[in-house]
Formats: structure tokens, sequence, C-alpha cells
């Protein structure tokens, strides 16, 4: 496994210890929150209990003790591509300038099958980097450029008593998204997962919106488009 940036385990609210414990009471009942701190603070332990037999990351600089230094703006070394199974990006790539060389990096990094996990900033969270993603992104890049199955795509409020909801291919549904009623006011994430396939496939090279393409392929087959 692979965190794009080395991820941090952050629960120091006690509010947050005590719904990470429930969780971990549900789930890994046999494990508390303070088994799977370390000192450094990093996230390793957490990852190595969901069964990750070897973590590792990627990172800018090795400032926080990253297993790779690596500049995301430029493609990354050939001993790394097809190497990972999973990769993670808990919130690096929206930090990186030139986005269609990292988001291609986050592709070649992972092996054929390999899965990649997000939760990019959403909304509210203005200044926070270069960019904030759009749902749009995961349907034009991953699926339909990179060929990969999308998962999962959901809206993921920050607290927990508003309800996520999941995230339609505007290209499936022949509409561009309406999520304007849905928006809550506090910060949100982007959160996805999609699977690369056992083979490359033969798919456009540059990312096109969802529900443009459909109006155009609907004019082409002489639709109205509407």
């Amino acid at each position: 496994m692979l965190m794009l940036g080395r991820q941090g385990l952050h629960v120091n609210r006690p509010r947050l210890r005590r719904a990470a414990n429930r969780l971990l009471d549900e789930f890994q009942p046999e494990l508390t929150i303070e088994e799977l701190e370390q000192e450094d603070g990093f996230a390793e332990p957490l990852f190595e209990a969901l069964g990750v037999q070897r973590v590792q990351s990627l990172d800018y600089s090795q400032f926080e003790g990253a297993s790779f230094a690596h500049d995301l703006n430029t493609p990354i070394p050939s001993e790394l591509v097809g190497k990972f199974d999973i990769v993670l990006d808990g919130g690096t790539l929206e930090h990186v300038f030139d986005v269609k060389t990292a988001m291609t990096n986050a592709f070649d990094l992972l092996a054929p099958g390999g899965t990649f996990i997000a939760a990019s900033p959403g909304n509210n969270w203005f200044a926070h980097g270069f960019y904030q993603f759009g749902p749009e992104l995961v349907f034009s890049f991953w699926k339909r450029t990179k060929g990969c199955e999308v998962l999962q795509c959901t809206f993921l409020p920050e607290f927990p008593r508003d309800a996520p909801f999941e995230i339609e291919d505007p290209y499936e549904t022949k509409r561009r998204l309406r999520m304007a009623k849905k928006l809550v006011p506090q910060r949100c994430y982007l959160f996805y997962v999609v699977r690369k396939p056992l083979e490359a496939s033969d798919v456009s090279e540059t990312p096109l919106q969802g529900d443009y393409t459909h109006r155009w392929s609907e004019a082409g087959s002489g639709g109205d488009g509407a």
C-alpha cells in the first residue's frame, strides 16, 4: 500500500476518541484506539490492523519521513510504476499544480487490478489547496479515460449528523449533477474508490465532461441532445 503524503491519525478530541472506539468495538473489538496510535502520530498501525502487510508513503520531501520523495508534478520513476495494490490519497493531489500529471501518476502507481482510494476536500475548503475537485473528475478521468471501475463515489459531510449520499455518473444519467439542495453548510469530502483494470483499455486520452459527451453523441446520431 502507498499513501500519497504520509497520513496521520488524529483523534485527539474526546468526542472523536469515543466515536473511534465505538467503531472499533463494532468491527475490531480486540483493539482500542490507543493501540493504533504511534508516537509520531502517523497512521501505519491503523492500516496494518486492517490487514495491510506493508505500508509506504510518497511525498514531495522526506520532512515527515516518507518512504519515497518525489514531486508529483513530474512523472513517477519507472521503478514505482505498477508497484502498489492500494494507493490512498487522503488529501494530497489538490496540492499539486499539474493535475494531469498528478492524476496520471496515481493511476500509474497502481498494479493491474489495484485500488485507488481518495478522500478529497469538497465543498467549503476554499484556500486549502490549488484545487477543489468535483465528482465529474472521478467519472471522466478514472472511468472513461483510464477504464477503471468506480466502486464508490460519495458526498461525505464532515459531521455524522448529516447523511452522506452517493453520486451518479452524469454520462449515465444524461444530465449534469444537481447538488445545490443536498449540500450542507459545513465542510465535506469527495470520497471515492476505483479499481484499475487488469489489462489496459482502449479509451480516450483526454477527459471530457460527461453531460457534454452525451449531448455531442446525441447530436451526432441525429438526436436533439435534450
